[in-house]
C-alpha cells in the first residue's frame, strides 16, 4: 500500500512540476496554459513502442483488437505508477509466448476493473493467489503489483485506463484498427461463403469419384468392344493388374474422419462460435477445414467443445494443430483453447 500510495504522491508531484510539457493521465490540465499541435505523423512516432507491441498482439497473435487496446492502456498505467519503468519497451523485446501470457493476465485485472462482482467472485475463489493467477505481472513489477492492489484503487486505475484509451490508444492505433477491422471483415466474408458452400454441399447427394467408380459412369453410348480392338490375355492381365494397383492406392489414401479430427475445449464463460474458430484455424493453417461441429446446447447456453475435422488431403495437419505432444492451445480474439486429437468411444460413430 505504501508504495502505491507513494506513487500516486510522485504523479501528482510531476503533473504539478511538468503540467505545460505533458498532460496527467489520472487529472485534467488547464490546457488554456499551452497549445502545441502535434502532427498525426509525429504522434505516431513517439508512440512507436506502444504500436509495436500492439501490432504483434493483433496481428501476429491474433488477439482482439478491443481487449489489446486496453492492455496497452494498462501497461502504461502500471508505468505511470512506478510499478515498471520501461515495460512496453522490455514486452516489445521478448518473445510472442511472453507477450501473450501477460496479456492474458493484463485481461484479468481488466475484468477485475470494469466488473465489480467479477472482481469479489475472482478475488474470493483464488484467495489473491497472485503467483497462480498474474506470475509474470508479479514478477515483472518486482512483486509490487497484485490482485488487492488492484481491486483496492481499481477506480482509480480504471480512470487511468480510461484515459490512455481516449488520448494515446485511440489516436495512435487508429490506422491499425483500420487495416485490422478490414482483415476482420474479409476474414469473416470468407468464412461466410465457406459456410455457404457446406449447407450447399450437404444439401446436394454427394458421390466420392475413384478411378473404378469413374469407369462406371462410362456414357451408355459409348460402345467399349466397339471402339477398343481386342487384346491378348498377356495385355488383359497387365490391365487387370493396373487396376488392382490403382484400387488399392486409393484406398490407402482414405483417411478415416475420426482419425483427422481435432477436439477443441472452451472456457467457461469465454464463448466462442463457429465462425471465430473457422476464421481463425483458416487464417493459421490454410483452408484444412472439413466441418466443425460444436457442442449442441439451449440458445442460451455456451458450448464448451467441438469437434474439427480436417480435410482428407489435409490429414497430415493434425500433428501440427495438436503438436507431438498431443495438445496445445491457442488464443482466439482473446480466449483460450485448448485441443488435442479426437479419439472416439469404441460404440461412437464417426462425424
Amino acid at each position: 500500500k505504501d508504495h502505491f500510495t507513494t506513487a500516486i504522491k510522485n504523479l501528482r508531484n510531476i503533473m504539478a512540476y511538468s503540467s505545460s510539457l505533458f498532460p496527467s493521465p489520472f487529472f485534467s490540465t488547464d490546457s488554456s496554459l499551452f497549445e502545441v499541435e502535434v502532427t498525426r505523423d509525429e504522434f505516431h512516432s513517439f508512440h512507436k513502442i506502444d504500436r509495436d507491441l500492439f501490432t504483434r498482439l493483433v496481428f501476429v497473435l491474433k488477439r482482439d483488437m478491443n481487449q489489446s487496446s486496453q492492455v496497452i492502456a494498462f501497461l502504461l498505467v502500471v508505468e505511470e505508477l512506478g510499478f515498471a519503468r520501461n515495460l512496453v519497451a522490455y514486452l516489445v523485446s521478448s518473445p510472442d509466448i511472453l507477450i501473450d501470457a501477460v496479456a492474458s493476465e493484463v485481461g484479468v485485472c481488466i475484468s477485475i476493473l470494469y466488473n465489480q462482482d467479477y472482481s469479489s467472485f475472482f478475488l474470493l475463489n483464488h484467495n489473491n493467489n497472485d503467483e497462480v493467477v498474474i506470475p509474470f505481472l508479479k514478477g515483472l513489477t518486482d512483486s509490487n503489483l497484485t490482485l488487492s492492489y488492484i481491486n483496492q484503487y481499481r477506480e482509480t486505475i480504471l480512470v487511468g485506463v480510461t484515459k490512455n484509451l481516449n488520448d494515446v490508444c485511440n489516436r495512435a492505433f487508429d490506422d491499425i484498427y483500420e487495416k485490422g477491422y478490414k482483415e476482420q471483415l474479409l476474414a469473416l466474408e470468407r468464412a461466410t461463403v465457406i459456410e455457404e458452400m457446406k449447407k450447399i454441399r450437404l444439401g446436394a447427394p454427394q458421390q466420392t469419384l475413384t478411378r473404378l467408380s469413374v469407369q462406371h459412369q462410362t456414357p451408355s453410348w459409348w460402345n467399349v468392344q466397339q471402339q477398343i480392338p481386342p487384346v491378348d490375355e498377356k495385355a488383359k492381365a497387365a490391365v487387370k493388374e493396373t487396376k488392382r494397383v490403382d484400387n488399392k492406392d486409393d484406398e490407402e489414401e482414405v483417411t478415416p474422419a475420426d482419425d483427422r479430427t481435432v477436439f477443441l475445449t472452451f472456457s467457461k464463460g469465454y464463448p466462442i462460435s463457429e465462425s471465430e474458430v473457422r476464421v481463425h484455424f483458416t487464417r493459421k493453417f490454410g483452408e484444412v477445414i472439413e466441418a466443425i461441429v460444436m457442442q449442441e446446447v439451449q440458445e442460451n447456453e455456451q458450448p464448451l467443445f467441438a469437434r474439427m475435422v480436417l480435410k482428407m488431403e489435409y490429414a497430415s495437419k493434425i500433428e501440427e494443430i495438436v503438436t507431438p505432444m498431443n495438445k496445445n492451445k491457442f488464443t482466439i480474439d482473446g480466449k483460450h483453447v485448448l485441443v488435442r486429437k479426437f479419439f472416439a468411444a469404441p460404440s461412437s460413430s464417426h462425424v
